[in-house]
Order: C-alpha cells, then structure tokens, then sequence
C-alpha cells in the first residue's frame, strides 16, 4: 500500500466504494487464485478474460495494493493477495449460509448447493438426478465436482461441500452415511481375450494377467482390493501394468487391448452391448456394493441438500441404465 493512504481514505475520495466490493468479484478472486490462471477462472466462471481483469483491478484499486505476481497468464499470489483471498473465503462462505437460511426462513428452496461425487456416480448417475431435480426446483444453483473418495470425505469435513456420493464407505465420527442405490463391479476383457473362451473365471486366473488399476483412493480400486485379500489374493500377487485415474480412460485402455480390468456395470451398459468390450463374473467373489451419499454429521444441512437427499429416493434411472 502507498505510504499515508488506505482503503478507508480511497473511498473518502470516492475512486471506489464498498458497493463495488460484489460477492460475484470475491468468487472471481477466490477462481483465479485456485486456478492459478486468468483464462481458466473465465472459462470457469463463463465471463470473458478482460471481465475477469476487471474484477482483480477493482479490488486492486479498492485496496490500493497488487494482489498478485503475473507471469504471462499465469499469476501468484503477493503477500497481500494471501490475505485476502483467505478472508475472502471466509466472506463467501458466511454469505452463501446467510442466503441458505433466508431462503429456509421464507420456505424458499434456493441458494447453493454443492455436492461431491467420486467418479462412477458423478459421470454416469448424478447428472440425471440432478436434471430432475433442477427441474423442481428452478431456485437451486446445482455445483457439482468429481473426485476421489478420499478426496470427497475430506472435502465435506472441511465444509467446502454439502453431500457427497461415493463408492466406498470410509467411516468417520463426524459423518452419517446414506443408501443412494446398489453397483455391481464387473471384470472387463477385450474381445476375443483368452479368458473370453473359459466357462468360468476364478480369481487365482488374474495373476497371471496384465492388470489395469485405479488410482489409490479411489472406491473402486479398495472394494476391489478388499474382496480379492478375502479370496487370499494381494495387489504384490498381481501384475499391474498401467495406473488411470479415469473410469474412462480405463475402458478404452481394455478397448485397446491394454490388459483387463474392472469398472462398474454402470459404467460400461454402451460398450457391453456394441461388444467393445466383453464382461464376466469372478466366481466366489460378489463384487456387489453399495453407493452412499455422505453429509456432516453436526453441520448444519441446507433445506437443498435435504431436499437433495429425498429427492433421491424417487430417483428412475434411464432405460438404457436399468438391469
């Protein structure tokens, strides 16, 4: 800051006033800082580049200090900017809970409602709910972020979303824990692959294959992990040949004739059914599980999350979903 001036004094003069200080600028700082990038904040937040710019010069001149380090399009923050991005946060936070409890107080459903989800319910099932439930309640502004399972169960301690949906329960003091709907995990082969011609395929036959995995943390890869230690199978007894961190990129790695893996049957209702892939059933194994929302356990829940979680009961998946 100038020697001798501070905000209070700029806005004395009247070069800008608490009221340009909108809620939508601090997001905007809040999305460049984690971003670390003018360009993707703008794709992010659907504004331009230069109304992006804006926004960091308004609070720039409000607090008469540089905010960041700009090197080309990316940025850093300066000591200052650490400090206001920080309370900015803060700031946010209170106002989006302030908006949450008026909204209840008039018994209007509205505000913010953000839900985490790991990657089989996040790409293939929440999209759906989420476009019903968008339709009965317009008010509702829906964020919804992939992730891990670990990386969501943090997320929800640390407030920074409302619900998550996971594929793996992992327990907490401070979480509850509720049945979204039922998943079947599947082996998946390329066609023509050896075990495609076994009438049966036993765990022990996996040792010998070239083995695509999810990442650590992942659902998927502990329920996985779990059932086949309770067969006396370990990860150091198979041969792991490629790591993804994408339900995806994992099918079209099999596709390629990578190696086998497994995925969710939801996961993989198209391929299995134009045959680009083949799937079978472990004997002795049941790789069923269930999908869980989880929420706070002490936190307080907006009426949109609550809403959210009744709302789930009377999910219909699509035709093409349905067993």
């Amino acid at each position: 800051m100038k020697t001798g001036e501070s905000p209070g004094k700029l806005r004395n003069r009247g070069e800008i006033t608490i009221m340009d200080m909108k809620i939508s600028v601090l997001k905007t700082l809040i999305t460049v800082v984690e971003e670390k990038s003018l360009s993707k904040a703008a794709d992010i937040l659907y504004l331009t580049q230069p109304a992006v710019s804006k926004h960091i010069k308004t609070l720039e001149r409000y607090f008469n200090v540089n905010l960041f380090h700009r090197h080309g399009q990316k940025v850093t923050l300066t000591e200052e900017g650490i400090v206001l991005y920080r309370q900015a946060k803060e700031i946010v936070k209170v106002w989006e809970s302030s908006v949450q409890v008026i909204n209840e107080l008039s018994d209007k459903v509205g505000g913010v409602l953000k839900i985490g989800a790991s990657t089989i319910p996040g790409e293939y099932l929440l999209p759906y709910l989420l476009g019903y439930y968008k339709k009965q309640y317009p008010e509702v502004e829906l964020k919804l972020e992939i992730g891990d399972t670990v990386e969501i169960v943090r997320r929800i301690l640390a407030e920074e979303i409302h619900l998550g949906v996971v594929g793996a329960w992992i327990e907490r003091k401070k979480l509850l824990a509720k049945k979204f709907i039922e998943d079947k995990l599947v082996l998946i082969i390329p066609p023509g692959h050896p075990l495609t011609q076994k009438d049966k395929v036993y765990p022990s036959d996996l040792i010998q294959e070239k083995l695509i995995w999810r990442e650590k943390g992942s659902g998927t890869r502990k329920v996985v992990e779990e059932k086949l230690s309770e067969y006396g199978i370990l990860l150091k007894d198979l041969k792991p040949v490629l790591e993804l961190g994408s339900t995806q990129a994992i099918i079209t790695a099999v596709e390629a004739g990578l190696g086998i893996s497994f995925v969710s049957s939801w996961a993989i209702c198209r391929e299995a059914a134009s045959k680009r892939v083949e799937t079978c059933d472990l004997e002795g194994i049941s790789l069923n599980r269930d999908l869980y929302f989880l929420y706070p356990k002490e936190q307080y829940l907006p009426r949109s999350a609550l809403r959210f979680l009744n709302f789930s009961d009377q999910f219909d998946l699509p035709a093409y979903l349905k067993r």
